[in-house]
């Protein structure tokens, strides 16, 4: 036997922004204040049921038509969300010098979120939840000389937790996390420091009909009480919750040359996600013979996170390329090559496992402007229809084997979700 979760969604929102520029001198210098504010508004109703249904050896269900009404964390639910969020922020870049601009500012944000059940059945799915905070920012540029500019900044951030994460917090009642509909335990938003370094430039001739331009930097975040996923022991479900401290640094570069008829250009990034707090996080499917007894009980298994275990689902270096040309001033003939390397799979935040494949995959497009008005345009995406996974996790092989009725033995727990395979799209758009 197995069952059908089924999940609706019904959403609106409307926002809205207000800003003011002052450009006059401060202190004879040249100066650039700004201020401004907004408001968000959302709603959102929520629907989630789970029904009975049989299981085939082709792994498909037949529903039986009898719906699930217990245990709580598969009742049917029914829920609205009301999200507000509030800004006001600032900025002001001063010219020191003809070379030297420094910039401050900073904004305060202010966010409810409240949860309300609609069966009357759920009171534990009630909450309301208010985050708040001022993030300072500032930073200069400096030009060296005639097209060449360094650069830094620190900025913070911070972000509230959605309601699907509210939504879906509380490990004794794990849910399915695209419904997200079991319990409304609190969660700290996550506080983001980033500071920034580097130098951007650019050369052209007498006439910029030939230009490059190009940039390289180093970054570091720091997220405090950053917030991932966690599987449950319960097949198909999970929740989310804090994880302390996690690290994002790098440096990206990137360069592009511009001609008449010709555009080329280069970007490339790497990254190290690390975690920065020791955790314990339940990895009920993880196949590593090194998994741990959970501590808090001892016949689940358990992963140990320590500080420099690499965050799952990024990889370490990115690259793009590209090129787009003119073969006339109307026709436009262009091709990207997309790479990434390998990524830790989810539920394997320890590191005990090999990770997830990385990928090389090119495209190629093409438009024509028939007037100002109207273009048609194609697509073709993985030319090679090279093979790879985007994302990667584990499943309960047992429950697959006795799902399958015998048919398979599954021995391999990865769960891998392909690419798209070779598409080819064409259309044509209009603009008013």
């Amino acid at each position: 036997m197995g069952s059908l979760d089924r999940t609706s969604q019904n959403a609106d929102s409307f926002g809205g922004s207000l800003q003011a520029v002052e450009k006059a001198k401060l202190f004879d210098h040249n100066n650039q204040f700004l201020i401004g504010g907004s408001i968000d508004h959302g709603h959102v109703a929520y629907g989630a049921r789970s029904s009975l249904g049989a299981f085939g050896p082709d792994f498909t269900i037949s529903p039986l038509g009898i719906d699930l009404t217990g245990p709580d964390d598969i009742s049917p639910r029914s829920l609205t969300t009301t999200n507000d969020y509030y800004g006001v922020y600032f900025t002001d870049t001063f010219d020191v010098t003809d070379r030297l601009s420094l910039t401050v500012g900073g904004r305060y944000n202010f966010a409810r979120v409240t949860l309300e059940d609609k069966t009357g059945d759920d009171p534990f799915l009630n909450g309301s939840h208010t985050y708040q905070r001022f993030n300072p920012m500032g930073g200069l540029t400096y030009q060296l000389s005639k097209g060449l500019t360094f650069y830094t900044s620190y900025a913070e951030a911070n972000r509230a937790p959605t309601p699907a994460e509210l939504a879906c917090a509380d490990p004794d009642n794990p849910c399915l996390i695209e419904s997200f509909l079991t319990g409304d335990p609190p969660l700290k938003q996550v506080v983001s420091r980033t500071g920034e370094v580097g130098f951007r430039g650019e050369t052209s001739n007498a006439l910029r009909t030939d230009k490059i331009d190009w940039s390289f930097g180093l970054f570091r975040t720091l997220n405090q009480d950053d917030i991932i996923s966690v599987a449950s022991p319960t097949s198909g479900r999970g929740f989310f919750q804090n994880a302390g401290d996690t690290l994002r640094q790098g440096i990206e570069a990137s360069i592009s040359y511009q001609t008449q008829r010709l555009f080329l250009y280069a970007n490339y990034a790497f990254i190290d996600p690390t975690f920065q707090s020791s955790l314990e996080l339940a990895s009920p499917n993880n196949p590593s013979p090194d998994v741990v007894p959970c501590s808090g009980d001892a016949t689940e298994n358990c992963i140990n996170v320590r500080p420099g275990d690499r965050l799952p689902g990024v990889p370490r270096h990115r690259f793009k390329a590209g090129f787009d040309y003119w073969l006339t001033p109307k026709w436009k003939f262009g091709s990207d090559l997309v790479a990434a390397s390998d990524q830790v799979f989810f539920g394997d935040e320890s590191n005990l496992n090999k990770p997830l494949a990385g990928y090389a995959q090119v495209n190629l497009h093409t438009s024509y402007d028939i007037t100002n008005h109207i273009q048609i345009y194609g697509l073709i995406n993985n030319l090679f229809d090279h093979h790879y996974g985007t994302f990667g996790n584990y499943f309960d092989t047992e429950e697959g084997s006795e799902a399958s009725l015998g048919t398979i033995d599954f021995t391999d727990a990865r769960t891998i979700v392909p690419a798209m395979p070779f598409a080819a799209y064409g259309g044509m758009k209009l603009k008013f």
